[in-house]
């Protein structure tokens, strides 16, 4: 008796191994996924700029980033930036400046050597600053009243992503990029709206999809028709626990790493359980850490532990 709906996968061709380098752009599903391939020894960046929402804002970072053009004080508002997270926040604004700057910098040079770039999109839903006539990142719990809450166009989305492509090819044009959908359901908008918004990301990527510009994981799919069920959410049941991010996470690793590279990915995942050990001889287990990751390293040298 089948108990689920699988959703079915193509494999990604090539499949991820440890020479390839990795960035991961967008909500925090991303993060997730990331965390993952770092735990596993992968090259891998994620969101130089902190957690992004909206198609638009990621297009504007990638833009400004990769065109070169510095950010100024005019991005920065006492001690953050409506361009980018929280994560970015200063003391001073002389702080948020130079946070800014350093993760364009990164941003560029991830992109440059990158062999793949996860992108996953969160939500059309955006916030206009009224007085600074733009779409900002992050409200940074500023007053509601200095915003309109707006829902970005089908063809808005999709100037947006084609503007991504375009940029990220002529940064490197041997780079894939692979579009998610975020699984997490933005309930604050409401029920309805946060549908109206998924499917509206969900009909622009399709859209590249379909023109062979792209690469499609189904991470949405999977949790909204494989993981029906609540037992796989945190208390908040919007957000994957860590059982719900175990199973996708087998998903995408079936899908996009090559399977020729099991045997490495189960040496480092002997190392990491070492590591995450906890001795009754401290001593001797800094040893054995040290010992184990030095043999690791001989072994597998194009791991990043």
């Amino acid at each position: 008796m089948q108990l689920t709906t699988p959703i079915p996968l193509q494999p990604l061709k090539p499949g991820i191994n440890y020479n390839s380098s990795l960035v991961f752009l967008g909500s925090c599903f991303t993060e997730n996924i990331s965390y993952k391939m770092s735990y596993y020894g992968f090259k891998t960046c994620v969101n130089p700029f902190g957690i992004i929402f909206n198609p638009h804002s990621m297009m504007v970072l990638l833009e400004r980033s990769l065109s070169g053009q510095l950010f100024s004080m005019e991005d920065v508002t006492t001690h953050f930036s409506y361009l980018a997270h929280s994560d970015l926040n200063g003391s001073t604004e002389e702080d948020v400046l130079k946070n800014l700057n350093n993760a364009g910098e990164l941003l560029v040079r991830q992109v440059k050597n990158a062999s793949h770039i996860f992108i996953t999109l969160g939500t059309a839903w955006v916030y206009e600053h009224l007085e600074q006539k733009m779409i900002v990142a992050n409200c940074h719990q500023q007053p509601q009243a200095l915003f309109e809450k707006k829902l970005l166009s089908i063809d808005k989305i999709t100037t947006d992503l084609h503007k991504i492509i375009e940029l990220i090819h002529e940064s490197n044009g041997q780079a894939q990029v692979i579009f998610t959908l975020s699984p997490v359901r933005h309930l604050k908008d409401g029920f309805t709206e946060n549908q109206r918004s998924k499917s509206r990301l969900f009909e622009s990527v399709q859209s590249l999809v379909d023109q062979g510009k792209v690469s499609y994981f189904s991470a949405y799919e999977i949790v909204m028709d494989e993981l029906r069920d609540y037992r796989f959410y945190g208390r908040d049941m919007l957000h994957l626990n860590e059982t719900g991010i175990e199973l996708v996470w087998e998903r995408f690793r079936k899908s996009v790493i090559s399977k020729s590279i099991s045997p490495t990915m189960q040496a480092v995942e002997k190392y990491r359980k070492l590591v995450a050990h906890k001795p009754t001889d401290a001593i001797k287990h800094k040893e054995q850490v040290t010992k184990a990751g030095a043999t690791l390293i001989e072994k597998y040298p194009q791991i990043t532990l």
